[in-house]
């Protein structure tokens, strides 16, 4: 399976719930594939004016494409999303939770870069988590070794990056 086959595979899984946006850049950063979501629910009391809570849910990725990931080419991503969460994520009184999944699809991967990947951690929280928190999810795809390497966060959604034919 080649690179654009398995981001023309991931479009048909995301058209149907997410934004998706294509060859965007964002400080600098050529990014192949953008996806985000959105979803906003909350309570009323009588009519549908009287609101009595709401949350709202956010998920943004961020696919990029590389030949040969490397140990250098995997900490400039991870300082791209550090960077996406700190500049871009404004929570606002009924934020809830944002994800931001960044991942890499390449044909081979570097031993270092795995293990960089495997321990890559950054989560933030708003006000005490009184406005909600943000986890950043990264993913490495192998396409040559049929391999998905995740972090600990990017483990709930590897299911989501897996091969289909």
């Amino acid at each position: 399976m080649t690179q654009d086959e398995y981001i023309e595979n991931l479009h048909k899984k995301f058209e149907r719930h997410f934004n998706i946006e294509k060859d965007i850049a964002l400080f600098g950063e050529k990014i192949d594939f953008h996806a985000n979501f959105c979803n906003v629910s909350g309570r009323t009391f009588i009519t549908k004016q009287d609101v009595i809570d709401r949350c709202e849910n956010y998920e943004y990725c961020y696919i990029k494409k590389l030949d040969t990931v490397t140990e250098a080419e995997t900490a400039a991503y991870g300082q791209f999303l550090k960077k996406v969460v700190d500049e871009c994520i404004e929570p606002g009184k009924d934020h809830m939770s944002t994800y931001v999944t960044g991942a890499i699809i390449c044909n081979s991967i570097d031993d270092n870069a795995k293990k960089l990947i495997e321990n890559y951690r950054y989560s933030k929280a708003y006000s005490f988590y009184l406005k909600g928190w943000c986890d950043v999810r990264l993913l490495c795809i192998d396409l040559n070794n049929n391999e998905i390497i995740t972090n600990k966060a990017g483990k709930r959604v590897q299911k989501v990056y897996q091969f289909t034919s």
